[in-house]
């Protein structure tokens, strides 16, 4: 398969060294090809070409702003292939014992400043726009997967109902506004530092295609509230704090921190069951190894939404 890859690249590429990188769930294949010092990441969208065309969407827009992402080297759109810049190997999920988590986190928030700042709302870049419809889509998944792993048999159907209606109503107490920039999947494993830069800089930005208008906070709790490693939680109430102070904000600090934490809580409650889908489905039992850093996420907002039906559904059934 290697060699059959490196015939679909340019020529001047076909005598270099030529490594496969682990994809995980995703269906995108992606090879490390490195000659003497010169090293560049080639990724193969042949399983989805709208991946492929949303990928390219997203790093024009990106690249008209000032923050890290890889330098698109080459691109074939015929063989749905794409050669970028390597960032190298201090992915963020790999040195937070290394580094100081508070100095990671800084970058990436900043970073996290600087886009919604920078980029306003505008339908001409013909990305998705979240809504009620996407979101019960989402959270489906944990009724669908994680109630049988639980081992909840008993009123299905009907706890399916209370499920769905505890949770239209408590997204309809809140006026969202999908109308910010959305990276989707703004994770310590989808974050390089790069410590040749500077500020925000040594953050680089990677696994992008995905992105969509939604809500401000989604990056943020994204980052803070990852649901693959668990780490320190002291940093939080300073980085929301931060980013609600220097992006552009047009809603209170409490309404803020709703939106975050709802927010958040239907995300943990969609991997719930996305773990489990994963483990079946690819036959790969680790991934339920991150239901129990999911569940402490899920809980913590929880706590703090202070949301009565939400919290005694989640205890009695979930948690």
């Amino acid at each position: 398969m290697n060699f059959n890859f490196l015939d679909k690249l340019s020529p001047e590429y076909r005598n270099y060294k030529i490594e496969r990188i682990k994809n995980g769930a995703s269906k995108k294949l992606f090879f490390k090809i490195s000659k003497g010092s010169d090293s560049f990441v080639c990724t193969d969208f042949n399983s989805d070409k709208l991946e492929y065309k949303n990928h390219l969407v997203v790093h024009r827009i990106l690249s008209n702003i000032d923050i890290s992402i890889p330098t698109l080297i080459e691109k074939n759109d015929d063989k749905l292939i794409i050669v970028s810049e390597d960032f190298g190997n201090l992915r963020y999920d790999k040195i937070l014992k290394q580094q100081s988590i508070k100095d990671l986190l800084q970058y990436a928030t900043d970073t996290l400043c600087i886009i919604n700042k920078e980029i306003n709302f505008n339908p001409s870049y013909t990305l998705p726009q979240y809504n009620i419809k996407l979101f019960k889509n989402e959270i489906a998944e944990l009724p669908q997967y994680y109630f049988s792993y639980n081992n909840i048999i008993d009123r299905i159907d009907s706890l399916n109902d209370e499920f769905f209606d505890i949770w239209i109503e408590s997204f309809k107490q809140l006026n969202f506004n999908f109308k910010h920039f959305v990276h989707k999947d703004f994770n310590m494993n989808n974050l390089i530092f790069l410590p040749s830069r500077e500020g925000h800089l040594k953050c680089g930005v990677i696994d992008y295609q995905n992105s969509f208008w939604g809500e401000s906070s989604w990056d943020l709790f994204s980052l803070l509230e990852d649901s693959r490693i668990f780490f320190t939680d002291q940093y939080n109430a300073y980085f929301m704090n931060y980013f609600y102070s220097h992006s552009n904000q047009l809603i209170s600090l409490k309404e803020f921190k709703l939106k975050y934490h709802l927010l958040n809580c239907s995300r943990q409650t969609r991997l719930l069951g996305r773990w489990v889908k994963l483990a079946n489905e690819l036959n790969q039992p680790w991934y339920l190894d991150f239901i129990s850093t999911t569940k402490l996420r899920l809980q913590s907002s929880l706590a703090i939404l202070q949301n009565n039906k939400l919290t005694k559904f989640y205890d009695k059934y979930i948690l």
